[in-house]
């Protein structure tokens, strides 16, 4: 043996065998690899990765006796492994979150959220994966059910009284910790701008002491609120006193207002408290005849609003010596001119209407008066005008009303203007309705215009006796800014001043009246 391995070619065969043992052996190593590398290859194509998020987190404990808080609603799980299943698993729709509580004592704990119905071929992750719960003994108390609700938010002129809840206990069942943090039952109400008794279905929740609402149940659920809504205004007398000091020779011999009460609005125990409200000044400083003025009502003390803002007073005078002589002088020196085809315009129109002026389209007129004014008078400084204001749907007759100078006074061709009034459409009301209601037809019964001269008698000058037969029905608006109150809870004698009022002239008119 030892010669054999003596010889050269021996040892050479051996070294060949050596050489070509080692070339397979790293040659085999590289197949596997290779083979593992295309097998991953394969694997990698066929898995996927899927997340469901919202996943519902099922509870199981003691109901009846135990309350838990701390677990979450949902949870996300992510899903790994070959596609089919992952595809089958997301139809199917059957797998599930849960927490098993029923072997635990009460306190705190952490827990793991498991899953079930999911195949063990796919890697799964839930987030969160631990949670800590609070396990506690439940508990119910009964609890007395209080009205929320903003007296400020029903309608202005109106208040809102003490409500009435049924049932008037409830009964709420919770952890004992958190019934511990109940400070208020409470069951919300919109008045949402009443006029009238409000009754409602009310949710009943439990507030802490911060207003927080608490995870409780509440039964009943819902209880029924009564609040009761009720007017606070009332009509009270005025009386006006004179400031100022008139024009020099001039006497007021009386200061009479148009319109006999107002209307207050306010809470109940201030309206108790105010019978009246006198010395209200007329302030007459320079004047020199008689007229109209117009004044603001003040707002007495406790009173949220007066209705209405502003009404009108009659000044009278009496004028002395050399100045009453010199009026009559003038006016036994006056002439008359004519102003031929004077347009006339229409006042006072709403939006929720359209009005065509029929007839006249033009008016004459006689206007009367010192030479001397006639003579710087034009067409210009006469104006002619029909109000529309409290006119409903339909066609109407109304006084055409002359805007002319003080010193001269007017006599009308025509002293009536026929007007149409077409109520506009609006969507989800109906304005021509409450209109109508709310001013009265005032085409079944005309005003009777004056048949005098002058802008004190002619028809523009808004005649009491005209409209005092038709009085505007009165609605609940306090901010009304007509001369007369209206108050639709309340009745009086008072339509006539109403109608007074709506058809008050211009200064000038009036003073012609007492000028001739």
């Amino acid at each position: 043996m030892d010669k054999l391995m003596n010889r050269s070619w021996v040892m050479k065969i051996i070294a060949l065998l050596l050489a070509f043992m080692l070339y397979l052996s790293v040659n085999l190593d590289d197949g596997a690899s290779s083979s593992n590398k295309i097998l991953n290859r394969s694997s990698s194509a066929n898995t996927g990765v899927e997340t469901l998020t919202d996943v519902p987190v099922q509870v199981s404990y003691n109901e009846k006796n135990r309350i838990v808080r701390g677990v979450p609603d949902t949870v996300i799980m992510t899903l790994e492994g070959p596609k089919n299943i992952l595809a089958q698993t997301k139809l199917q729709k059957d797998y599930q979150a849960y927490i098993d509580l029923d072997n635990l004592s009460l306190g705190q704990h952490r827990v793991k959220v498991q899953y079930r119905n999911i195949s063990d071929n796919l890697n799964v992750v839930v987030k969160p994966d631990i949670v800590n719960v609070t396990i506690e003994e439940r508990d119910s108390k009964q609890f007395s059910v209080e009205a929320s609700y903003d007296k400020n938010k029903v309608k202005n002129g109106y208040e809102a009284g003490e409500a009435t809840v049924s049932p008037r206990a409830v009964t709420v069942t919770g952890a004992s910790s958190q019934l511990d943090q109940v400070a208020y039952v409470k069951a919300i109400i919109d008045l949402d701008n009443a006029s009238k008794t409000v009754t409602k279905q009310a949710t009943v929740v439990a507030l802490d002491k911060n207003l927080n609402k608490l995870n409780v149940t509440v039964q009943p659920e819902t209880v029924n609120v009564t609040i009761p809504v009720k007017n606070i205004s009332k009509k009270v007398p005025i009386d006006v006193i004179q400031e100022g000091t008139p024009g020099d020779g001039v006497n007021i011999t009386k200061l009479e207002p148009k319109t006999d009460a107002v209307k207050i609005i306010g809470p109940s125990d201030s309206l108790e408290k105010i019978d009246k409200i006198d010395n209200i000044p007329v302030d007459v400083t320079g004047i020199t005849k008689s007229k109209d003025i117009k004044v603001n009502v003040p707002v007495p003390d406790g009173i949220d609003s007066v209705s209405p803002k502003q009404i009108t007073v009659h000044v009278e005078v009496d004028k002395q010596g050399d100045e009453k002589d010199a009026e009559e002088t003038d006016a036994s020196a006056a002439e008359t001119r004519s102003f031929k085809n004077l347009p006339v315009s229409l006042t006072g129109q709403s939006s929720k209407y359209t009005y065509e002026l029929l007839s006249p389209a033009s008016v004459d007129a006689d206007v009367k008066g010192p030479k001397s004014d006639l003579d710087k008078l034009t067409k210009s400084g006469i104006s002619l005008s029909a109000n529309v204001g409290n006119l409903s749907a339909g066609e109407h007759t109304v006084p055409i009303i002359i805007n002319s100078p003080d010193s001269v006074t007017s006599t009308l061709s025509t002293k009536q203007a026929k007007v149409r009034v077409t109520a506009k459409k609006q969507s989800g009301t109906n304005d021509g309705q409450t209109d109508k209601e709310t001013s009265g037809s005032t085409s079944d019964k005309e005003t009777k215009p004056d048949t005098g001269t002058g802008s004190g008698t002619n028809p523009g000058t808004g005649n009491s006796g005209d409209s005092a037969d038709k009085p505007s029905e009165e609605t609940d608006t306090p901010e009304d800014n007509t001369d007369t109150p209206t108050d639709s809870t309340e009745t009086g004698d008072d339509s006539s001043n109403q109608s007074d009022e709506n058809s008050t002239p211009v200064d000038g008119q009036t003073d012609n009246t007492s000028g001739n």
